[in-house]
């Protein structure tokens, strides 16, 4: 199989997916798991970002911004529980989850060619700005099933994208 851009954005659809609803899974039936739900992350991650490594200069910016975004984001959280700072907890292993997806899809809504693909990701950044919004106000307010929510809004959005990309790039050339 030759790595192309398309075959890389299934490759971050369906490891956000995955490791979104792993961390569900293993805030329900681990006591204490932060560590396990880390190194979960850690090794789902490692996958886009080695891709595109190997992608190398056919990988364009949007590559790139979410790989750098995706490990500072992680090296965070596991800064935050290194030093169990319990104050910031909520907002490390939460909030920020769903401001890194507002953000993340705002740009990439801006950058990718194709009407439906702009929609696409505008609409994903929206409800990942509502989702930070409600955190912000209330840490507890989607506790139980916020990281479905992120593999909803954040996993399905890229996974969606694979066939518009095809389908825009088809009528492009």
């Amino acid at each position: 199989m030759k790595l192309t851009r398309q075959s890389l954005l299934l490759w971050w659809g369906l490891t956000v997916t995955g490791a979104y609803l792993l961390t569900e899974y293993f805030g329900r039936t681990l006591e204490e798991g932060h560590a396990a739900i880390l190194w979960t992350w850690t090794g789902a991650m490692l996958v886009p970002v080695a891709l595109s490594l190997l992608l190398g200069r056919r990988a364009n910016a949007l590559v790139w911004v979410w790989a750098g975004a995706t490990v500072l984001a992680t090296a965070e959280n596991f800064g935050v529980h290194a030093a169990e700072s319990k104050a910031l907890m909520p907002f490390s292993f939460h909030t920020l989850w769903f401001l890194f997806g507002a953000v993340g899809f705002a740009y990439t809504a801006a950058v990718v060619e194709g009407s439906s693909r702009k929609r696409l990701y505008a609409g994903a950044a929206l409800l990942n700005l509502v989702g930070a919004g409600l955190l912000l106000v209330n840490h507890e307010m989607l506790e139980g099933y916020q990281y479905v929510v992120l593999a909803l809004i954040q996993g399905v959005p890229m996974l969606l994208d694979v066939p518009l990309r095809r389908q825009h790039e088809a009528q492009a050339g």
